[in-house]
């Protein structure tokens, strides 16, 4: 047998011990590691991440959420304002069995210049259940002759429309109840210079077949001033 040679600073193991030591470090499990790449190592820490965030509300954030949903209804409000013809009454306007139409308005207008010279200027228009009437008479006009010019060019309106009336009314259902629910209410502004009545403020009620009416000359300032009331637009 060949010997081995060693050096002087080598240990010396007999053949018993080094099977000893081969023995030994098999039965010892020594475990293996793999190095993940660094990008790999970044995303899993990232994700870790995330999932120890969490999110917190502020109080800025329900100010914000508050804030658009007033700017969304603001927006549907306008939308469904702006899709509707004239303005918004709600359910005032509800109940009418007839409209009155422009042309019909226009032919009365024409109808009453043509009769009477004295009416220098005239407008009529409808707003929910209200038909509002606008004279401007000659300077000087008579407040009598004025009143009967404003009631005639309402009733001509009223007969061209052809509603049922009742006996011994003046007019019809068109300015008064239909079905127990009332029509349309009329107002009336007469305008004259040189004329201490003028201007005249006349109102109609569908209880009422008649007008009542205001003078600017009258001494009583509250009742002048519920007229004026009635005539703003609702």
């Amino acid at each position: 047998m060949a010997k081995r040679f060693q050096f002087d600073d080598e240990e010396i193991i007999d053949e018993e011990q080094s099977s000893y030591v081969n023995e030994l470090e098999k039965k010892i499990d020594i475990p293996t590691y793999d190095i993940p790449k660094e990008n790999k190592e970044d995303e899993e820490d990232l994700n870790v991440a995330k999932k120890k965030k969490k999110f917190v509300w502020k109080w800025w954030h329900f100010v914000l959420i508050g804030l658009g949903a007033l700017a969304i209804a603001f927006v549907v409000y306008v939308f469904v304002a702006s899709s509707n013809d004239g303005p918004v009454y709600g359910g005032r306007c509800e109940g009418l069995v007839t409209s009155i139409s422009e042309s019909q308005i226009n032919k009365t207008i024409d109808d009453i210049k043509k009769e009477y010279k004295d009416v220098v200027e005239m407008k009529m228009e409808v707003e929910c259940k209200q038909l509002k009437v606008d004279i401007t008479f000659k300077d000087g006009m008579k407040t009598k002759d004025a009143q009967k010019i404003a009631e005639k060019s309402v009733q001509m309106l009223d007969a061209s429309i052809g509603m049922t009336k009742d006996k011994g009314k003046t007019y019809s259902h068109l300015f008064g109840y239909e079905n127990n629910t009332p029509q349309f209410e009329v107002n009336l502004i007469l305008i004259s210079n040189n004329s201490k009545d003028f201007p005249i403020f006349g109102t109609k009620h569908p209880l009422n077949d008649s007008f009542g009416y205001t003078l600017a000359s009258v001494k009583d300032e509250e009742s002048r001033n519920n007229a004026l009331d009635t005539l703003k637009d609702e």
